[in-house]
């Protein structure tokens, strides 16, 4: 028994994908960009100034083209596989804040190091985002390289990648390749090429696109659109307006590069109207992760959706409640990459450590719940059941011992005892746990071993400030 569905049947998503391809080829796409522009025309789309419309046989060729899974690695024989029956967990990506109790502050480098140390350490993270979080106490010409430098020096884990500037683009993959000591054409990143709802992408983004499908790096295409704000009110056609998008960037990069690693990717949410303001932990993100997975996988890309997203402005009732949406949401489909997974609130403003934490408590529970029960039908259960008989006891059964750490999940985080022994305790709720745990956390943290000559590779980007990484 597994809990596993995409919930769409293949006529919803066959009318969603036929709606799709009107507004492609009649509406079209705004590609910011004159080579981007040029590269749709020689393959045969129209193009009115920077609007490319992309007719049916387009769609089709570089659909066929895009691989239904493939691998990111990382070193020490690591990687992860994104496809259909993998799941890959990332960190958060972009928060302006951090908060840990009561303190609320701006991105420091020190917070940015303790988050990686937690993402390495992590058993739910598989991998690492050079993103995360912006330092504002790093010089702004030399940031973006440091946090690919403390990337590379924190983990073994692989790596994703920065899509800012071109420049950015060739640091992150030339510094990854190079310290990993890997072919030119590995696929060692993964970059985001964010699309602006509706329907365009600046020149920033279609420069990045290019780049790294050019270099046979991994792209994908997240839609962050509002609905009755950059996308219509009615979610059925919100979803119609991503999907062109998304299609837009995954044919751009198959016309560069056939073959080159893409993601499908939806991370549209709902939409507060009394203040005009995303809503992610809302239950419209919910259904517009369930449409995405069913689309990618009608496409047979790798999809990405979902995340431990919440709205709340503490950790409170509200932040656990639409991070178990939103989180299960993705779980539950064949949504194969997972951003945002633990930490991120005030609708991805913040970045919280006691949140990171419970939410990687979180994704162990749903994870037990996804993955389903396990029938045993061997003598053994049987057996016991007799053993003990009506009004007897399991505490003290051999069996009892044997299975209760599999079957039975046990939080850490969580209060379970009775309330007069909570009292005692000091009546300490979940976020006060969790954040009792953040420095012994810290301390597990151990550097991957490191050469000579890569630590060379750091320095040649960042200077002495590889010695305080």
């Amino acid at each position: 028994m597994q809990v596993k569905e995409n919930f769409f049947s293949n006529d919803e998503v066959e009318k969603l994908h036929e709606m799709t391809l009107e507004v492609l080829e009649k509406d079209g796409v705004e590609m910011d960009d004159d080579y981007a522009c040029d590269v749709f025309r020689r393959h045969g789309a129209k193009v009115d100034g920077h609007v490319v419309h992309i007719g049916r046989d387009l769609v089709d060729q570089a659909l066929s083209t895009a691989p239904s899974e493939f691998k990111i690695y990382g070193r020490n024989g690591k990687y992860v596989t994104l496809g259909e029956g993998h799941k890959v967990f990332a960190p958060a990506s972009g928060p302006l804040f951090v908060s840990r109790g009561d303190d609320h502050h701006s991105n420091r480098a020190e917070d940015y190091k303790n988050f990686q140390k937690m993402d390495h350490t992590s058993k739910i993270m598989n991998m690492l985002n050079p993103n995360l979080i912006e330092p504002q106490d790093i010089e702004r010409k030399i940031v973006r390289d440091y946090q690919m430098a403390v990337c590379l020096r924190y983990t073994d884990k692989p790596l994703m990648g920065l899509t800012t500037s071109l420049q950015d683009c060739q640091h992150s993959i030339d510094m990854t390749q190079r310290f990993y000591g890997s072919p030119d054409d590995q696929t060692v990143s993964f970059g985001l090429i964010n699309p602006m709802s509706p329907l365009k992408y600046n020149k920033t983004m279609l420069n990045a696109c290019r780049y790294f499908a050019e270099r046979n790096q991994a792209t994908m295409f997240p839609c962050c659109s509002m609905p009755g704000v950059t996308s219509p009110v009615t979610l059925s056609s919100t979803v119609v307006v991503n999907n062109a998008e998304n299609l837009a960037g995954i044919i751009y990069a198959q016309l560069i590069r056939p073959g080159a690693p893409v993601v499908y990717s939806n991370t549209s949410t709902g939409c507060d109207m009394r203040y005009m303001t995303s809503a992610i932990g809302a239950p419209e993100a919910v259904l517009i992760s369930f449409a995405a997975a069913s689309l990618a996988k009608y496409y047979n890309i790798p999809c990405r959706t979902g995340g431990s997203l919440s709205d709340a402005k503490c950790v409170d009732y509200q932040a656990g409640q639409e991070s178990t949406l939103t989180m299960l949401a993705a779980m539950m489909t064949s949504t194969s990459f997972i951003l945002h997974s633990c930490g991120v609130m005030n609708s991805f403003n913040t970045l919280s450590y006691e949140k990171y934490l419970l939410d990687e408590q979180n994704i162990e529970m749903i994870r037990k719940i996804v993955n389903g029960m396990k029938i045993f039908t061997g003598d053994k259960e049987l057996e016991n059941i007799s053993d003990v008989g009506p009004g007897g006891q399991y505490i003290s059964e051999e069996h009892t011992m044997e299975y209760m750490y599999s079957e039975l999940y046990t939080t850490r985080l969580f209060n379970k005892m009775g309330y007069p022994s909570w009292v005692k305790e000091g009546k300490k709720d979940a976020a006060r746990l969790a954040g009792e745990k953040i420095e012994e956390r810290l301390e597990s943290f151990e550097y991957p071993d490191i050469t000579k000559e890569q630590e060379s590779v750091l320095r040649e980007y960042i200077g002495d400030l590889y010695d305080a990484i």
